[in-house]
């Protein structure tokens, strides 16, 4: 965003000077060529008065002294003809037949002076070329042609083009430099904002608080967004608190009602429905204390670090070695690919493999595959089975807490939302697919270690 916008900023700007500085250049090229054209025209005068003299008298002595002496001077040829076309005085090793005189005095001689110069630019040329009629429009005595030498202007031209243009690179510099504090000033507010909210979008916590600074409309906004996301960190903790306390208040009834179950007639009738009920009330209370814990790590940011290191092919032969005595008629196979290094602890890698491991070995079919590679974005474990599977519907939601499928099994509908969430905090993803052709596959992205 603050490319873009110093992008525009910076495009604005010099739009801006240029709209400044071509014209404050053009002046300064009509101005000096301005002066040299009025200079020049009245020593054209001169030369044409002294040679309409010279022709009525016959003698051109003085013109030619004249026009050595300004040759002498200034560097520049004279040439005078008369009205035979005849030249008369020539300096310089001017002459008629030298490119673009004969023309111009031509032109003179019928009374057509070319009396202007060309607007002096850096890379024009220095050699211009007047000319002026001797005598009257009744009575024409011939033309006097003059090669103007332009090096002396065009050399304050190109001196002052190169001071406004250095100016004008400078403020173009300076404006940058601005737009960048300007768009600095109001574009970090921004990227705090963005990583203030990315993250509770994250983690669901907030923990920060913001920094009061750029245009007052941002800092009002700040100021809303960091009383959100205070109110939502007070709402996860109270919620999760209300969680732990309540699993940590009914543990104690629950021990109490172990005890008196456990001591009851084994014959008494209904006791196998009441365990059970119990056994099952004692998982949910147990994953519902796991799955707090687990939220409070993300919330609190109490991810293990990225110096954390476990081989994925270790952690999944260990994970399979404990689970293969529960898995009966289950088939657990193992397919990975050597060498895999995670950045993750490998006591956390190893809960979330067994938490998936044992969704897959109650509701799957008869096979497991547990399977290691390496992705485009980091590392891939999936573990798949040939169970019925889940409707594509049912996908997104089998990570939310207390979802249950249509399985016969019964369970807690807390696992793949421990597994989920397990996933977050050690810096990874959970994704649950089909298996072809039936079946599930649960997919964890983790960081490769570097």
């Amino acid at each position: 965003m603050r490319a873009r916008l110093m992008g525009v900023l910076a495009v604005v700007s010099f739009v801006l000077l240029a709209a400044l500085v071509i014209p404050f250049l053009d002046s300064v090229s009509d101005t000096r060529t301005q002066g040299l054209q009025l200079a020049r025209n009245a020593t054209l005068d001169r030369f044409a008065g002294l040679a309409g003299r010279a022709a009525a008298s016959g003698d051109y002595a003085e013109v030619r002294m004249e026009a050595a002496r300004h040759f002498e001077l200034y560097d520049e040829s004279v040439v005078v003809a008369d009205a035979s076309g005849q030249v008369v005085v020539s300096t310089g090793g001017m002459t008629t037949a030298s490119p673009g005189v004969g023309a111009i005095a031509e032109l003179a001689a019928r009374d057509l002076p070319q009396l202007t110069v060309d607007t002096l630019r850096p890379w024009s040329s220095s050699h211009r070329l007047i000319a002026a009629p001797v005598g009257s429009p009744q009575e024409p005595a011939g033309a006097v042609v003059l090669a103007v030498d332009a090096g002396s202007a065009l050399a304050d031209v190109r001196r002052s083009w190169v001071i406004i243009c250095a100016a004008a690179v400078a403020a173009q510099l300076l404006l940058l430099f601005m737009a960048s504090k300007a768009a600095r000033w109001v574009i970090r507010p921004v990227g705090q904002l963005e990583d203030a909210v990315v993250e509770l979008g994250r983690s669901g916590g907030w923990n920060q608080s913001l920094e009061a600074s750029g245009p007052p409309e941002l800092r009002r906004l700040a100021r809303s967004v960091e009383v959100m996301g205070a109110t939502v960190q007070r709402s996860i903790d109270v919620q999760r608190q209300m969680v732990a306390d309540s699993s940590h208040q009914l543990r104690n009834p629950l021990a109490s009602l172990r005890l008196r179950v456990d001591a009851m007639d084994p014959g008494t009738a209904g006791l196998a429905h009441v365990q059970h009920d119990l056994e099952r009330l004692e998982d949910v209370l147990a994953g519902l204390l796991k799955l707090a814990a687990i939220e409070s790590r993300i919330t609190d940011g109490l991810r293990e670090s990225s110096s954390a290191t476990c081989l994925v092919e270790a952690v999944l032969q260990e994970e399979i070695d404990i689970w293969q005595p529960t898995a009966a008629d289950i088939t657990l196979s193992l397919d990975v690919t050597e060498g895999l290094v995670a950045a993750v602890d490998d006591h956390d890698l190893g809960q979330l493999v067994g938490v998936l491991l044992d969704n897959a070995i109650k509701y799957g079919g008869n096979q497991v595959i547990v399977s290691s590679t390496r992705g485009d974005d980091g590392l891939l474990i999936q573990i798949s089975d040939n169970g019925p599977g889940l409707p594509a519907a049912d996908l997104p939601l089998a990570t939310q807490r207390f979802w249950r499928g249509t399985s016969k099994t019964q369970g807690t509908g807390l696992g793949l939302a421990i597994a989920d969430q397990t996933a977050i905090a050690i810096g990874g993803r959970l994704e649950l697919s089909a298996t072809v052709p039936h079946g599930l596959t649960a997919t964890i992205q983790l960081p490769e270690a570097t």
